[in-house]
């Protein structure tokens, strides 16, 4: 299980395992499904799916087509977050092997409110506004994207290092991810005891985050919006070339976040949770807070 975090690469990781001979993965990417279970009717999430799946018929016809294969998963970005998936997925499958990807918090945080934007659900135009999301649920407003509270990592983790082996859990830092694809990937098929010697193409990065121009932006905007985008792996039926021209004519590069704003939301927000988090992983996250 790839539980998370959303907006650090787990679409691009997803692509890379999915490569591997020994490994099944879905081709609905975020089955979503724990995140589901045991939520009355009216509960809804946000975010793309072509269908709410919530029964475990539903999500064991996901994996009907695995083969020979050894490994198999699933990734759900939005497991990590919600605060009964760590329980749910260890009540039906306690064995399971937990794969998480963190992202320095207020590079994650952007990235999510360029991505809401992107679906044209945010309609605020600062991140520094957005992110004070406590003072929009307090006035009502749209539902809150939880930009600030998703970077909280330290009682996320926490919860699944409660329940599951720790030799059971991998952990992997988004620059380690991006940096490094190949050898990530590779330590993670030594964690999941397939061949570790398999090299994915992992040229192509998926889901990078860019902001709408134009008609053909703001019409793939609306699909997002009134989430019509199948949630496939777009690059398994796309020649490269192709996914780069949409994305040229449907987007514009990303305007980079002031260093000033990063340091000082990092350091007002997060520093205590990051010096906590760098104890239970295990990890040095000293560049998080430079």
């Amino acid at each position: 299980m790839i539980v998370g975090a959303m907006k650090a690469a787990t679409t691009s990781l997803y692509s890379y395992l999915k490569q591997h001979p020994d490994i099944f993965m879905p081709e609905i990417k975020e089955p979503k499904f724990f995140n589901n279970l045991a939520k009355d009717q009216s509960f809804k999430l946000e975010g793309k799916g072509l269908k709410k799946i919530t029964t475990f018929q539903q999500y064991y016809s996901l994996f009907k087509n695995a083969k020979n294969q050894t490994a198999i998963g699933e990734a759900s970005p939005s497991y990590l977050f919600d605060k009964e998936c760590a329980s749910l997925i260890h009540t039906h499958l306690p064995k399971v092997k937990i794969i998480i990807v963190l992202r320095q918090p207020i590079d994650r945080a952007y990235s999510h409110f360029l991505h809401a934007k992107r679906a044209d659900k945010e309609r605020i135009s600062s991140f520094e506004l957005a992110f004070t999301e406590k003072e929009r649920r307090e006035k009502k407003k749209r539902t809150p994207h939880y930009y600030k509270e998703k970077g909280y990592y330290t009682e996320q983790v926490k919860r699944y290092y409660e329940l599951f082996p720790e030799e059971n859990i991998k952990i992997i830092l988004f620059e380690e991810l991006t940096n490094s694809p190949t050898k990530v990937s590779q330590e993670i098929f030594q964690f999941l005891n397939i061949d570790s010697s398999f090299c994915p193409n992992t040229k192509k990065k998926e889901n990078v985050s860019g902001v709408p121009k134009g008609i053909f932006g703001w019409a793939i905007m609306k699909l997002r919006y009134y989430n019509l985008m199948p949630d496939i792996q777009f690059s398994k039926y796309l020649p490269g070339f192709i996914i780069d021209l949409i994305s040229k004519l449907a987007y514009k590069k990303k305007k980079p976040l002031k260093k000033s704003l990063r340091h000082e939301f990092t350091h007002r927000f997060y520093k205590d949770d990051i010096l906590q988090l760098q104890k239970i992983i295990n990890k040095d996250l000293k560049n998080w807070l430079s």
